[in-house]
């Protein structure tokens, strides 16, 4: 097929023809790979060209990294002094190692996708303490969720993040301003996920904050394997009555 223009100032261009026989329900038409400084391909890209040859998909096995300048990539190059000032239509913007600049809800939500798309009784019972904290909202914690990107279907791009130690986290909450609760939570949270085991009938006082004991019960059914199952419904405080 006929190359798509590369309008990014990289000199190494590739446009491979991934699509399946017709009636097929696998590969990708016109799939576009740019590598160079400044723009540097991803391994998900490499890893598209294998699978797509070794599925028959492709008849081409492409080693990205060999692959020479194409026409226009030197016509585009020869018109930019500067790679910055490239047009950014085809560049993809580096996959970061850590979440940090993150806001608190962008790390609950890169955590609560890495859980779905698979992942221990232990560490989903651990996201589900984590998330209900004020916790990821402390500035520094997104240097302790570590993110990474799957491709998906139709080559979408899932990004998740997972916690990358979790003594490190019960540490950071001990020292962060939060309320005594989020950092009981964090450190039961963090046994759960196989880091520092707790004394649990001493880090689990909620005696006064229902949400926080009910977030804690769906933890222990999360991590016991019949979160999918039992139900809570919450009654009014004994107190309450006369």
């Amino acid at each position: 097929m006929t190359p798509r223009p590369c309008t990014d100032g990289t000199l190494r261009h590739l446009s491979v023809d991934l699509d399946d026989v017709a009636g097929g329900d696998g590969g990708e038409t016109g799939l576009t790979l740019c590598s160079a400084p400044e723009r540097p391909v991803w391994g998900s890209d490499q890893w598209a060209i294998n699978i797509a040859y070794d599925m028959h998909f492709s008849d081409n096995c492409v080693d990205i990294a060999a692959l020479p300048p194409c026409v226009e990539c030197l016509r585009v190059a020869e018109l930019l002094a500067d790679p910055d000032t490239a047009p950014p239509l085809h560049r993809r913007t580096p996959r970061p190692d850590f979440a940090s600049g993150f806001t608190g809800d962008e790390i609950r939500g890169v955590l609560r996708t890495d859980i779905a798309t698979g992942a221990s009784l232990g560490r989903r019972a651990a996201v589900h303490l984590l998330t209900f904290t004020a916790v990821p909202d402390q500035p520094g914690f997104g240097d302790l969720v570590g993110i990474l990107d799957l491709v998906w279907d139709m080559g979408d791009t899932v990004r998740m993040g997972q916690v990358t130690d979790w003594a490190a986290v019960v540490g950071f909450a001990a020292a962060a301003d939060v309320p005594d609760r989020d950092r009981q939570m964090t450190a039961v949270a963090a046994s759960l996920a196989g880091g520092p085991p707790v004394d649990l009938e001493a880090a689990v006082s909620f005696v006064d904050d229902p949400a926080a004991a009910r977030r804690v019960i769906e933890a222990i059914a999360i991590a016991t394997g019949h979160g999918d199952r039992w139900e809570l419904t919450e009654r009014p405080n004994p107190s309450a009555h006369t």
